[in-house]
């Protein structure tokens, strides 16, 4: 009960700001005249502001999933490489846009028992974390190898990293560091990333990089 009213408490307080702004776009679109460009242009950010939303509690309903287990009847044995190579070359150009480097050690025939998509998302969003906030010139790192009686999958950066004193509570929804208040995102990615490595009996750890940041999960 503890835990629900932390929950709905986070909600109020992530969805009050940019319902917020919504409303007063809308607002001001209404008491101003303006001309079909101006409108467009309003119409357009209110419908990102929705999108917001929407994403958000996409994002809440698919942990509260996850977290019920009911995912675990489409468990399978999945090569847990195949699906590294296909989160890292999907970021690849993303990364080089922005001017970041995404480099990858993926050893072959590792095989974990899980979901594929889920452990998609949960590459995804490791990684993603990584080039969003770091500065540019940074280098993320991801290896996939083995690690008796199981696998191991580790993305690291040389970037700012993660005071050790925060390291669990980003992995609570909605939290988010100060340094990232100004970067989109709602502060579930890492949320999500807990949820399905817990589904999988994997241990999830955040370590210091020396510099950056280190992500590891290893898997049964």
């Amino acid at each position: 009960m503890e835990n629900l009213r932390h929950v709905s408490s986070d909600i109020a307080h992530d969805l009050r700001t940019p319902l917020g702004r919504l409303r007063q776009r809308l607002e001001a679109c209404r008491i101003k005249r303006r001309s079909s460009v101006e409108y467009e242009a309003v119409v357009d950010a209110a419908i990102e502001d929705t999108d917001t939303i929407l994403r958000t509690f996409d994002a809440m309903l698919r942990i509260a999933q996850i977290e019920a287990g009911v995912s675990r009847s489409r468990f399978t044995d999945i090569d847990l490489g195949s699906v590294a190579e296909n989160v890292v070359e999907a970021f690849s150009a993303v990364a080089e846009d922005d001017g970041r480097t995404l480099n990858a050690q993926i050893a072959a025939g590792l095989t974990v028992f899980g979901d594929r998509e889920l452990l998609t998302q949960m590459l995804a969003n490791i990684i993603e974390n990584a080039l969003r906030h770091t500065p540019t010139g940074t280098t993320v790192d991801v290896r996939v190898s083995g690690h008796p009686p199981g696998a191991l999958l580790i993305v690291s950066d040389d970037g700012p990293g993660i005071p050790a004193s925060q390291r669990e509570r980003v992995l609570d929804r909605f939290y988010r560091l100060d340094a990232s208040r100004t970067t989109p995102g709602s502060g579930l990615g890492l949320s999500l990333v807990a949820a399905v490595a817990k589904l999988h009996d994997a241990k999830l750890t955040l370590e210091d990089n020396r510099p950056g940041l280190r992500v590891s999960v290893t898997f049964p």
